[in-house]
């Protein structure tokens, strides 16, 4: 195998440098390796449209998506949305609450929605971050939970969610 060594790849005419279709190009990434600050280094998505239900106020898990860090100085940025968060009204204040939890099962981020006096759907999203501090993977969980009292019951109506992480150079 030969190794080519350059401080700089210029195209020879235009501004594209491509590659023989079929071909990839495979980092060799290795302790060593450095990205700047707020580089992308992978993306990992759970999605589904499960209906998933619950008249509690314990969290329900909607959905987990795991992400193993290449490195462990990242941090992992983390997004829920839920296309129809449905809250049916019970007597009053009709309330649910949507989660992020990190791998230790703590609570990330908390999120409420709702209406003082009906019932109502409408989308929901909740962001938040991780430092991880590992290369072991990672388990993220996106939670739902009635809030209130008033609440007889909330769901994901079999609408589409969704828990996207972002490992994040730093």
């Amino acid at each position: 195998m030969s190794k080519i060594e350059v401080n700089e790849l210029a195209a020879r005419t235009g501004t594209n440098i491509s590659m023989t279709s079929g071909h990839t190009m495979q980092p060799n990434l290795h302790s060593s390796t450095t990205f700047p600050a707020g580089h992308v280094i992978q993306t990992v998505t759970s999605t589904s449209t499960s209906n998933i239900s619950t008249t509690s106020t314990t969290p329900q898990t909607i959905t987990t998506a795991s992400i193993t860090p290449k490195f462990a100085t990242s941090t992992i940025h983390i997004e829920g949305f839920v296309s129809r968060l449905e809250i049916v009204y019970g007597s009053s204040n009709a309330y649910a609450s949507l989660y992020l939890r990190d791998p230790s099962d703590s609570n990330i981020t908390l999120g409420v929605s709702g209406n003082s006096s009906s019932s109502n759907s409408s989308p929901a999203a909740i962001f938040g971050t991780h430092s991880p501090n590992s290369t072991s993977s990672q388990t993220y969980t996106m939670l739902i939970s009635i809030a209130s009292g008033g609440t007889t019951s909330t769901s994901t109506d079999s609408q589409r969610y969704t828990l996207k992480l972002t490992e994040v150079a730093q």
